[in-house]
């Protein structure tokens, strides 16, 4: 009888921790992802700044913590976002158009101190100055090149030739800057990574599009993501919105700025499932735990300082923006906008954290890139950091 009521005791003592250890496991679970607190943000910014749709997705230590949409795809209609609708994403496609340039970097292709001109022998410009433009001067914004509103700059008779046309049009144009000019936000430049973007094509002999596909999207999961919105299905994509500045009126609007040179410099289509995939690879490279798209020390490269903007804390690396924040820490970021669409994607790499949010208006921008990502790591208050 006393063997049996020990056993029990050590029954109940045993569920007793059990219970203890399940209750701060879950309390602790709460205080990192509080959802609740998390969606009201979100709602209650969508309501004050007139957003129509919005898709966020979150990544921690190896794994996407929380995926989720917010309201629609478009205004006035039951269609709601999801973790893999369907957004532009605007200039974070840059990220990309980096990456492959130092994938050719890595397979001794491409020298990135080399010139311009070594990569495409048959570039021109009205402006003698482009002799000098160095590849690195290219990815880190300042080459000089002009920023071109490329909307209706050309008309490629199919999408193969889109950058060869653009290229040969720039001959009409002139350098903006010297090359190597101070890094200020007037010399961003489109123009320069849809460059970037012929650059890879006569390396490696493909399109622009086939290449990062092939060599980026497919080993990083990426699957729902595309450089071409007809590949999209129709159920996934969300409609772009504008809004009148005098009636703050917000409408869906027929114009998807699917633009034929520029998906180099801006026309990925993706969803926040796919890009937590993108910040979770890169996450991974950085700590040595896979064979990714990138070796470490590239990575490492790339998210290192290349040229400062001062007197401000921004610096960029090559392609990826850099911030040092008293508050965050060091965090890589790129954010974008075009007409109808924002979009954020910001990486704390000694966090081992990432958030991304997507919008389908262009009109909120400064909410989304400045305001949204840092509200929702707040919510996590020191559990986010390591």
């Amino acid at each position: 009888m006393g063997k049996t009521k020990q056993s029990i005791m050590t029954i109940l003592i045993k569920q007793s921790i059990l219970f203890v250890l399940l209750f701060f496991t879950l309390q602790l679970f709460a205080q990192t992802i509080n959802k609740q607190k998390i969606d009201s943000i979100i709602l209650s910014t969508m309501q004050q700044h007139k957003i129509i749709g919005v898709s966020l997705g979150i990544v921690k230590d190896g794994k996407i913590i929380y995926t989720k949409g917010y309201g629609t795809t478009k205004v006035g209609t039951f269609n709601t976002i999801d973790s893999t609708t369907n957004f532009l994403t605007c200039s974070i496609s840059k990220l990309f158009t980096a990456t492959a340039i130092m994938q050719l970097v890595e397979q001794g292709k491409i020298d990135i101190s080399k010139k311009l001109t070594d990569y495409i022998p048959d570039f021109v410009m009205k402006d003698k100055r482009y002799k000098d433009i160095t590849i690195e001067q290219m990815l880190t914004h300042t080459s000089g090149l002009p920023n071109i509103a490329n909307r209706h700059f050309i008309h490629p008779k199919h999408d193969s030739v889109a950058l060869k046309d653009f290229v040969k049009k720039l001959g009409r144009k002139r350098l903006s800057f010297m090359p190597g000019v101070q890094l200020s936000a007037k010399t961003y430049s489109n123009t320069a990574y849809d460059v970037l973007g012929r650059v890879i094509e006569n390396v490696t002999h493909q399109t622009y599009a086939d290449y990062v596909s092939q060599n980026i999207l497919q080993p990083v999961g990426m699957q729902l993501s595309s450089f071409f919105i007809d590949s999209i299905p129709v159920k996934r994509r969300s409609i772009p919105h504008v809004q009148n500045w005098l009636t703050m009126k917000v409408r869906a609007t027929d114009y998807y700025p699917d633009i034929p040179q520029d998906k180099p410099c801006g026309n990925l289509n993706a969803c926040t499932n796919d890009l937590c995939k993108w910040m979770l690879h890169n996450l991974a490279i950085k700590d040595n735990k896979i064979n990714g798209v990138l070796k470490n020390s590239t990575l490492k490269i790339m998210w290192s300082i290349h040229k400062n903007i001062p007197p401000y804390k921004t610096s960029i690396g090559l392609g990826w923006w850099i911030f040092q924040s008293d508050k965050y820490g060091k965090y890589v970021f790129h954010v974008g906008n075009d007409p109808g669409y924002s979009a954020t994607l910001v990486i704390s790499p000694d966090n081992n954290f990432g958030v991304v949010i997507l919008c389908n208006g262009e009109y909120p921008r400064q909410i989304i890139w400045n305001k949204l990502p840092f509200k929702i790591m707040d919510t996590f208050g020191s559990n986010w950091k390591k």
